[in-house]
């Protein structure tokens, strides 16, 4: 799919929405960032990307992040058809931002994966998610570190796919990031990758509806400002080098945004929840979006 065109009033009309839902929980109005491919400064920003994943336990099933646990094997099923249908196996895998690890353990656990390195920036984040690699059966066990996604350690052309699932809308400088992924990626290699479309429909299910009535997310988990719009990432992609550039709407169903509402007010146990997220054509009513795109050879 094409980055949707939006028509020119779409903007005046989040303006308005975004104010209005900020006034009735008393928030301040996030108006968009003039370019958002251009660097923000961190005190410029009104994200907190380190108390909602300060703690090992935030990350298991039952924990804060139960969330990602639900569109986990939605995501992995979608990651890993794009990079068996782009590049032959044996498959070196990076997870740019990993977090707990969710994405890179469960492609593990897949076969023709020879290698996959995780990076993040916070410890108790890769603490768990070493503890999850260290109980998986075979090889191979995915690695961790502590490293910036803005200077990778790693080599020039080191792997075939570069995973950055969940982390995109946290970045201050997207084209820096998207600029080492694609350093680090071998020609002809595959990045894919899942964010949150910024637009009325996110503003009112991410950050009203999950961070401040029905508390799925912790507050401060994200800026709605910081989220990326498929036109933004297109250009952000194209000039870091990558082509063909695609992406599909990511979606919850009904029956996750009523679990994990249940789960958030302790009406119902992780492990009985069964909802989970759908990978459908990209609409203005799309909440996130997944996709990929490719390092010419």
């Amino acid at each position: 799919a094409r980055a949707m065109e939006r028509p020119f009033w779409s903007g005046a009309l989040i303006g308005g929405v975004v104010a209005v839902g900020a006034a009735c929980l008393q928030l301040p109005v996030p108006w968009p960032y003039p370019d958002r491919l251009a660097v923000i400064a961190e005190e410029a920003s009104r994200i907190n990307n380190e108390e909602p994943y300060d703690a090992t336990e935030k990350w298991a099933r039952n924990g804060s992040q139960a969330g990602l646990h639900l569109l986990n094997p939605t995501r992995v099923a979608f990651f890993n058809d794009k990079i068996r249908g782009t590049i032959e196996s044996p498959f070196h895998v990076l997870d740019m931002g990993c977090g707990g690890g969710l994405v890179s353990n469960a492609l593990a656990g897949l076969p023709n994966y020879a290698s996959i390195d995780g990076v993040d920036l916070s410890a108790p984040a890769l603490s768990y998610a070493s503890m999850v690699a260290e109980q998986l059966p075979g090889e191979p066990r995915p690695r961790f570190q502590n490293a910036s996604l803005y200077t990778l350690p790693f080599k020039d052309g080191a792997y075939d796919a570069v995973v950055m699932s969940d982390v995109l809308e946290h970045l201050h400088d997207v084209p820096r990031a998207l600029s080492e992924a694609y350093r680090v990626l071998r020609p002809g290699g595959i990045l894919v990758f899942d964010t949150i479309d910024r637009s009325v429909a996110t503003y009112i299910v991410a950050i009203l509806g999950a961070e401040y009535i029905v508390g799925i997310i912790n507050k401060g988990s994200h800026d709605w400002r910081l989220f990326l719009r498929p036109d933004e990432l297109g250009r952000g992609l194209e000039g870091a080098g990558f082509k063909d550039f695609a992406y599909e709407g990511f979606q919850p169903s009904l029956r996750a945004l009523a679990e994990l509402s249940a789960f958030s007010y302790g009406l119902l146990s992780a492990e009985s929840m069964s909802g989970g997220w759908g990978v459908e054509p990209p609409s203005p009513l799309m909440v996130s979006y997944i996709g990929h795109a490719v390092k010419p050879r």
